[in-house]
């Protein structure tokens, strides 16, 4: 009963949350950063070192639990393949980031 009603509903939604937790998790870790005194380059490392930490553990709990042929050990292979193209686009909202608010050192 719940694969047939629920997991349908849900489906479509856990893309979506996805997305948005590694969006959070970047944003989140660059302000942090920045309020704690870092320079750009260790921002800009520890931002995407914190969106994207966990998708090889996601991808060990799925197959342990599930086994290899569930549907959840798919996704979570597939969520890797997502996860690479936001995190490019997260390197131009990066190096936007850095021309806004960062200042280039002057060198004399």
């Amino acid at each position: 009963m719940v694969e047939r009603e629920f997991v349908p509903r849900v489906s479509p939604l856990t893309l979506v949350f996805l997305l948005f937790t590694i969006v959070v998790m970047f944003l989140f870790s660059f302000i942090m950063s920045k309020k704690a005194g870092a320079d750009y380059e260790q921002v800009a490392t520890l931002s995407f070192t914190a969106a994207s930490n966990n998708f090889e553990l996601a991808i060990a709990v799925a197959v342990a639990t599930f086994g290899i042929h569930h549907g959840a050990a798919l996704a979570a292979v597939i969520g890797p393949l997502v996860e690479v193209p936001v995190l490019i686009l997260l390197v131009s909202v990066s190096l936007w980031i850095k021309k806004q608010f960062f200042k280039e050192p002057q060198y004399v």
